[in-house]
Parts: structure tokens; C-alpha cells; sequence
């Protein structure tokens, strides 16, 4: 199982080569809202808070919530290499195994670099989200100042440093002359940029003036909001971020306003590994603030700045748009002609992706069933058990160490820096807090938000292998006692928050095509197929030791809800085109910064590789991987794709 990280410190650089592993998964999904009958009981006092306003509790985050997409670096391929054996997760160890298209698949990389990932959100009306616009609209009241020409670029990065600092005495001392003029400007401008400093003008022992820049200390009375009379209450921005977690970003961005990242809200997740565009929204923030950072921050960019009424909520979108490029491709211009045609005309199988697994030989399901059949110390011992594959040596260090003394407070000494925010260091910490290291109380040391990670895990690795099941058995074709949404507004859902559906009948069954087929991801809110599908659901949960009929747990956040999913999906503006290059450093694709920068694509001479680059829209909860897979009909996990990036072909 992937461990689920977050490092806000992590700045990158905007044109850094690549590496970082494979994204850490962040997916939300279905949850109950009341207690469970269930066989085991405890108390529930969760120390742990949700770090996102919009992580409500409606059955359909899972659609909500756009997955991350895995990938993996060369820096990590060539690290495995010399390991004797890749250890992990592949696609049949999760149901992942058919396809539906005739064409003859073939060799390509996936995400050898982050950029050759585009991803653009496109919101509730069909528009694309576009970064088009780095300005932003001037505070009303006082005039705002050019920070640049008032603090020097090193007073700007100690600034940005005290921000991030933990000491509540450290300061900054900013020299200035005797202008009081200019003095005045660098209050205005503290006040304006860094809204938690305060700034006093003192004199040195040598008699020069300087201005001390500081945190201003709890309960000393803050400067009232200056909030305009009559502006709305959200600025509504577009967020371009490069090769970073939305969280660290948002966190990142919260660190230098000095504000909590809740304040923060977005209609979806999106990937790591990829350069991403979507729209958040900030409560009461001015557009100035946040405009600002863009000279301070790398690999992000906010910009088209406006001020909107109300917050953006999970879901409020319509899908995402693609640009993919896959290096290394071995296809004459017919059979890429060929895949891409039955991509666009068939479609592909709207498969659960391995991220939503984990990449190691541990799977997130796996913790899953503990948590659902109340094991809470199996739990544990899944989460911060050693994992088997080449790239975990070091991370096993750590984990070795654990299992031999069940000591939680010499493992974390021994946790490396960037995991201090991931799962396994919250569990530990819970683990060294609560009273007789009592596992129950210390899982809830993880986030819900990532707890839930695992149960949902489960739901679809059981909906992955009915479908698979289904297909095998009954091919291509809708069946009489399978489910179908309503004939009324698809979008339209019950209290419980889930679509209505109807089963397909004799009567009924020429309306109907496979493309409007779902499958029901488990839960106590949801009908299953009344044909044999159905049963197979209920044996494929008894295997795990589950029963279908008691999914409302009695410890709330882990009751399943369940929801429904289409079975196929199509993409729409569907495109693709070959493109030669001869050093894979160098982009073959222009993101939305590049325009606005005016960067092309850098030309390549003597090339002797190729690369396919696409584009597509697909609708939001569904995985580009398993659109590629299609194409390509290879493995899209992290271990086969490793070995992909090691090919000789690859040159700087």
C-alpha cells in the first residue's frame, strides 16, 4: 500500500527533472450516517480532523473527488534496477483484466515526465479551465504598492521564511533610512502582503532606523477585517500547479497568507504527477494577496481573479481535459489510427485505476477489510508493516524497526523527514499518546479523509471483479435484471444521495444499451442486480469475511453507503498525433504557463524516437489510466511501467 503523504514545504522548482514517486492517493467515496448492527463495539473519539471544509458526508465524494493519476520516475526505474525482482501491485491483483477493443495494442510510456500530463479542469458548464490571466483587480481603500519596489527580493524570502517559521520570537529587521515616506510604504506594504506580521521602526545601537518584522503573538488584538461593504465573500481563482500534491500546494499557499487551508475550497482533486488546472475559491481573501505570491512561489500560478458569491462545493464539475503524451511508442501511423479510433468510437472500461490500490504488495483493500471486520490491530500492522519491491529499501528501515520493538517513539525517530505528515506517522503518534496503545483510538490519528481511503478501497476492488466477471460471462451486452439509471434527470438523487435506478426488464430491455448499464459499488444504501450478478457480490464479500447485509458500522465513518458506476465509458474531443524528439528532458507539450509566457515547444534535431501525443475529455470519477490502458493494452501499474522507463531507448 502507497503511503499517503503530504509535505507543504515541498517548493519545487518550475523546470526541475523529475523525482518524485508515484502520487500519493488521496479519493473520497461513500459513507453512512448512522450506527451500524454490528458484532464488535467501541468508543469513538476522533482526535483527527478532516482537512478540507467539502469533505461533507455524501455518498458521492467518490465522484467527486478526481483520483490521482500513478507514475513513476526514471530516477525510481533506474534506482530498481538493481534489484533481482519488482514486488507490487498489477492490475489482475485487483479485477483489472479485460478490454473491449479489437485493435492491436502497443509499447508506450506513461509519465515519463510530469509534464507530458496535461490536466484541465472543465466546470459544471462544459468550459475548460484555462490559466489565461496573472493579473489581478486592486484592493479598494488603501492603494496597493509594488512590493517589489519597496522590499528587496531578500527581504521577500526572509518574510516568506518568518511566515513558515515555528518560532513565535523570530523576526526579520528590514533597514531603512531616515524618509519616513519610506518607512510608511513598508508598514503599508506589511500590512498588505503579510496581514499576521506586525511592524514596528526602531533604532539600532549605531543609530540607524530599521523595521521589525514579526508574528503577531497570540491573543493580541488582530486588525479588524477590511472586507469591502458589498463585495462577495469568495475570490475565485484558477490554480496551475506543477508536479505537486493539490494539498501541499493548498497548504503551501495557506502557509504564506497565513491562513488555515480550510479556507480553501475546489469542485475536485487532481494529480501529482502532471501539470493541473482547476478553479478554488478562498473565503474573504483579496485577490491582490494571493496574486502576490506568483513572485514567490514555484510550480504554482494562480491568476483570473473575480469574486463570486458562494464557495465552489466537491462535484460542482463536469470532467476533466486531457493532454497525454506517451514516449518511446512503437506504432506505425495505422495502428495508432486504429486504437484511436476504437478509443473514440468504443470507448473503454470504466475500471477503479491502481492508484486507488496502492502500489506495493500490501493493497489499501486489504486494511480495508480489517478496519470493516473490526481488526484493529491487523490494521495497524497492515499500515506500518516492511513492504516488498526495490524501491521501498529505504522506507523499510524504519518499518523493520517497528516490527522488531513495537516502539512507537524510536520508529518515528527513525522516520525519515518527508513522512512526518503520512499516515504511518500519525498512527505511530497515536499509538505513543493513547492510553495501552489502544489501535482503535490511535487509527483515528489519521485523517478520516484518508481513512476512508481504505474502506472505499475495498468497495472497488469487489466492483472491479463483478465487472470483470460480467464481461467474461455475459460480454457487451445489458441483461435483463441488470441496473440502469432513471429515465428522469440522470443527475437527480435520493435523500441518501445516490441515483435512482431501475432494473432493466424484458419489456423494457431494447431501450437500453450496455453504455447505460451501472454497477453498484457495496453498501447499505444501494439494490443490487437481481440477476446472478447480484449474487456474486454477496460471495465475493463472504470470501473477505464481509457480510453484505451489515455495512452500516457501527462506527459511522466506516459505514459504506455505497453508489452507483457506469460500466463504459466514451471520451469526447478525442485527438492524437506522432511526434518525433531525441532527448526525453526536453517538453513536447505547451501548458497553459507556457502560452502565457509565450515558451514554445523547443525544437529537436536528429530524432530517432517517437512519441504519440493525445487529448480527450472524460467525465469527472473516472481514471485516464484506464483510458490509456485501452489504447496501449498494457499493465498500468507502477511496476510494469518501471520497467518501461528502463528501456535503452530512453536518451538524454
Amino acid at each position: 500500500m502507497a503511503s499517503v503523504e503530504s509535505s507543504v514545504e515541498s517548493n519545487l522548482k518550475r523546470d526541475a527533472l523529475d523525482d518524485d514517486t508515484a502520487p500519493a492517493k488521496r479519493i473520497k467515496s461513500d459513507e453512512g450516517d448512522d450506527q451500524m448492527k454490528a458484532t464488535c463495539s467501541t468508543s469513538v473519539q476522533d482526535p483527527a480532523k478532516d482537512p478540507h471544509p467539502n469533505s461533507g458526508e455524501s455518498n458521492n465524494d467518490d465522484k467527486k473527488m478526481e483520483e490521482n493519476e500513478g507514475g513513476i520516475s526514471m530516477e525510481d526505474a533506474e534506482r530498481m534496477d538493481d534489484t533481482p525482482e519488482l514486488v507490487g501491485l498489477k492490475e489482475k491483483d485487483v479485477g483489472i483484466l479485460e478490454y473491449i477493443s479489437k485493435h492491436e495494442g502497443f509499447h508506450g510510456v506513461l509519465k515519463q515526465r510530469y509534464r507530458d500530463f496535461l490536466v484541465n479542469e472543465i466546470d459544471e458548464a462544459g468550459n475548460i479551465i484555462r490559466l489565461t490571466d496573472l493579473s489581478y483587480p486592486a484592493p479598494e481603500g488603501e492603494k496597493p504598492l509594488d512590493v517589489n519596489s519597496v522590499l528587496s527580493k531578500e527581504d521577500q524570502e526572509q518574510l516568506a521564511q518568518l511566515l513558515q517559521a515555528d518560532d513565535m520570537e523570530a523576526s526579520h529587521l528590514i533597514q531603512v533610512g531616515d524618509d519616513k515616506e519610506e518607512r510608511t510604504k513598508v508598514h503599508q506594504v506589511i500590512r498588505q502582503l503579510y496581514p499576521s506580521m506586525e511592524s514596528t521602526t526602531s533604532d539600532t545601537a549605531d543609530g540607524k532606523k530599521v523595521i521589525k518584522v514579526m508574528k503577531a503573538k497570540p491573543g493580541v488584538k488582530r486588525r479588524k477585517s477590511r472586507w469591502p461593504k458589498g463585495r462577495p465573500d469568495f475570490c475565485k481563482f484558477v490554480l496551475y500547479k506543477e508536479n505537486m500534491d493539490l494539498n501541499d500546494a493548498l497548504g503551501l499557499v495557506a502557509r504564506y497568507l497565513h491562513i488555515r487551508p480550510h479556507n480553501f475550497a475546489m469542485a475536485g482533486n487532481k494529480d501529482k504527477r502532471a501539470v493541473t488546472v482547476q478553479e478554488i475559491t478562498s473565503y474573504r481573501i483579496d485577490a491582490a494577496r494571493i496574486g502576490r505570491l506568483n513572485d514567490v512561489l514555484r510550480g504554482i500560478r494562480m491568476g483570473n481573479f473575480r469574486y463570486v458569491k458562494k464557495a465552489l462545493n466537491l462535484g460542482e464539475l463536469s470532467g476533466n481535459h486531457f493532454v497525454i503524451v506517451l514516449r518511446n511508442a512503437q506504432c506505425s501511423e495505422q495502428q495508432l489510427t486504429e486504437a484511436m479510433t476504437s478509443f473514440k468510437d468504443v470507448g473503454f472500461i470504466n475500471y477503479f485505476g491502481m492508484q486507488r490500490f496502492g502500489n506495493s504488495s500490501i493493497a489499501t483493500y486489504m486494511v480495508g477489510i480489517a478496519l470493516l471486520k473490526c481488526k484493529w490491530s491487523e490494521a495497524v500492522e497492515l499500515i506500518l508493516k516492511p513492504r516488498e519491491g526495490g524501491s521501498n529499501k529505504e522506507d523499510n528501515k524504519w518499518r523493520e524497526h517497528w516490527m522488531k520493538t513495537k516502539n512507537a517513539q524510536s520508529t518515528l525517530d527513525k522516520m525519515p523527514r518527508h513522512k512526518r505528515t503520512s499516515a504511518e506517522n500519525q498512527l505511530l503518534t497515536g499509538l505513543m499518546k493513547v492510553q495501552k496503545a489502544d489501535p482503535f483510538q490511535a487509527l483515528l490519528f489519521i485523517p478520516r479523509h484518508v481513512r476512508l481511503i481504505y474502506i472505499h478501497s475495498f468497495q472497488s476492488y469487489i466492483w472491479n471483479l463483478v465487472l470483470s466477471r460480467r464481461i467474461q460471462k455475459y460480454g457487451l451486452q445489458p441483461i435483463i435484471g441488470d441496473l440502469v439509471p432513471t429515465d428522469n434527470d440522470p443527475s437527480e438523487q435520493q435523500g441518501s444521495g445516490v441515483i435512482k435506478t431501475a432494473y432493466i426488464t424484458e419489456e423494457n430491455k431494447s431501450e437500453y444499451s450496455i453504455y447505460d448499464v451501472v454497477l453498484p459499488l457495496p453498501g447499505f444504501g444501494i439494490k443490487y442486480p437481481t440477476n446472478e450478478v447480484g449474487e456474486w457480490y454477496k460471495s465475493m464479500m463472504a470470501e473477505h469475511g464481509i457480510d453484505s447485509d451489515k455495512l452500516k458500522h457501527h462506527v459511522k465513518d466506516y459505514s459504506l453507503l455505497g453508489d452507483y458506476r457506469k460500466i463504459l465509458v466514451k471520451p469526447k474531443n478525442v485527438a492524437w498525433s506522432i511526434q518525433k524528439y531525441s532527448n526525453y528532458k526536453l517538453h513536447l507539450t505547451q501548458t497553459d504557463l507556457d502560452k502565457l509566457e509565450g515558451t514554445e515547444v523547443p525544437e529537436q534535431t536528429d530524432c530517432t524516437e517517437q512519441a504519440v501525443k493525445m487529448e480527450f475529455s472524460l467525465p469527472s470519477s473516472t481514471y485516464a489510466t484506464m483510458a490509456i490502458r485501452e489504447i496501449l493494452k498494457i499493465d498500468t501499474s507502477s511496476v510494469h511501467q518501471a520497467t518501461l522507463n528502463k528501456t535503452p531507448g530512453n536518451k538524454t
